[in-house]
């Protein structure tokens, strides 16, 4: 079983993700390393988080109570606290926690934890891994001195709402099991710096491995082998490209994401927006082909502005355009507190009318879908079948493509979308497909006229020339 912790300089980084396979004993290592640590260096707070309190007594605190000697561990179960006392030595605590609801990190405000392990992580938002983050800090002297350093130890299988941050924040950064030095980046995407110098992190990611857990009773491999194809490459082979439970299934890089282009000026162009402030503001730029085909070829997504400067930002970004319409969000039309107007009217005033969007949510997605759906068409010249789709993305969009393929099915109502982070950018291609008739996809036959059969006739002469040619 891999451990947190290791001899080896190279394997130390800020930020370690141990996860992949299901029975690879991510837990035990938690429960584990945590004690380990709460020994080793003391006074020290660490920090055991799961996403429900259920989940935590049912994996991390049950292994706990089984594994921690009494002689020198007491726990405290009103407030899920372990106190580690060896004589002579300052008192380390492991705190147990979950945060349920996006808000509960803020339980953690104030407080100081020198290791933060976050078991499942998939099950955690990016906005709670960061405020999370920013309570792994240190002040004891003692510790430091033993060679202490902050660190975020996570753990988790793919899939779940965190999927796509964890993808990105570890697998996609390079090499696996090879500790990376990496900038880290505001929420639009800009390298940060601090004084002058770029802010950085090391992170490493750990597969794990069904084989790494001997304790695992021989007959679970066979039962992760019986389950979905998406739900098996996630449990069984770990597989990151494999999400459970995803909306969007069709959506494609390969098929929906294309290299940007010089729009033909004759094409209409549109507006989508979804109105936000501590949410982000989206807007969305469309526009439509002579087939009626559809390219989502800008996007501005940003939290903290206000209605004029996200009016201000929208005009600035569609300077040179001319549009058919814009479609809002009714949130728009509401109206403020203190100023008595609403968003609509501030867009108004600065030269931006729009309607207000259909806000069906079932019938919304499946619109979207209609639109992502990938169709086979018929080449009238070559009579060969080519697979298409009514809706593309510029690839400069990459919150959009980021979201799309992140969105899972919600739970309690099954044709819906589960809340999530990024789900603002889908709702705004919500707006915009519900303002557009459905998709046309006509179902072509060969062109058997003589000129298109002349024209096949050319092509596959043309073939077996080069053929017999390149044989020479």
């Amino acid at each position: 079983m891999f451990h947190f912790t290791t001899t080896d300089p190279s394997y130390w980084a800020d930020e370690v993700l141990y996860g992949g396979a299901a029975g690879g004993g991510k837990s035990a290592a938690i429960v584990g390393d945590a004690f380990k640590n709460a020994i080793k260096y003391e006074g020290i707070n660490i920090l055991i988080l799961r996403r429900t309190l259920g989940e935590l007594e049912g994996s991390i605190i049950l292994k706990m109570l089984e594994w921690y000697p009494r002689e020198i561990c007491k726990y405290n179960s009103s407030k899920h606290v372990w106190e580690i006392n060896i004589p002579g030595r300052l008192t380390s605590r492991i705190w147990c926690g979950y945060c349920e609801k996006e808000n509960d990190v803020y339980r953690y405000q104030g407080k100081e934890f020198e290791i933060i392990y976050m078991d499942e992580a998939t099950h955690f938002t990016y906005t709670q891994f960061k405020y999370l983050k920013s309570r792994n800090r240190t002040s004891n002297q003692k510790a430091i001195a033993s060679g202490l350093r902050p660190q975020m130890k996570l753990t988790t299988n793919p899939g779940g709402v965190g999927h796509v941050w964890v993808k990105k924040r570890f697998i996609d950064i390079g090499e696996w099991e090879h500790a990376h030095i990496v900038q880290e980046v505001d929420d639009d995407g800009n390298p940060v710096f601090l004084k002058g110098e770029p802010v950085v992190s090391k992170r490493i990611f750990i597969p794990a491995k069904l084989s790494d857990n001997k304790y695992i009773d021989d007959d679970y491999e066979s039962k992760l082998m019986t389950m979905e194809d998406k739900l098996r490459k996630q449990l069984l082979d770990g597989d990151w490209d494999a999400i459970e439970g995803q909306y969007f299934s069709e959506f494609s890089r390969a098929m929906h994401v294309v290299d940007p282009f010089e729009i033909p000026s004759h094409w209409p162009r549109f507006r989508s927006m979804d109105e936000g402030y501590n949410d982000p503001y989206v807007c969305l730029w469309f526009t439509i082909d002579d087939d009626g085909n559809c390219y989502l070829y800008r996007e501005f997504v940003k939290s903290k502005l206000l209605s004029h400067q996200q009016a201000e930002t929208t005009n600035h970004l569609s300077e040179g355009e001319s549009f058919e319409y814009s479609v809002g969000d009714t949130s728009f039309w509401n109206k403020g507190k203190e100023s008595g107007k609403s968003p609509f009217e501030v867009f108004v005033e600065n030269g931006i009318p729009m309607i207000q969007a259909t806000k069906e949510r079932i019938n919304g997605w499946k619109r979207l879908r209609d639109w992502l759906h990938v169709y086979d068409e018929i080449d009238k010249v070559s009579g060969k079948t080519y697979k298409h789709t009514k809706l593309k993305i510029f690839s400069t969009c990459k919150h959009a493509i980021e979201a799309i393929p992140a969105m899972i099915y919600d739970d309690k109502r099954i044709e819906d979308i589960a809340e999530h982070p990024l789900d603002h950018v889908p709702d705004a291609m919500r707006y915009f497909v519900m303002s557009r008739p459905q998709p046309r996809i006509v179902k072509q036959e060969d062109d058997n006229s003589i000129e298109a059969r002349v024209r096949r006739n050319i092509q596959n002469h043309n073939k077996k020339s080069k053929r017999s040619y390149d044989a020479i």
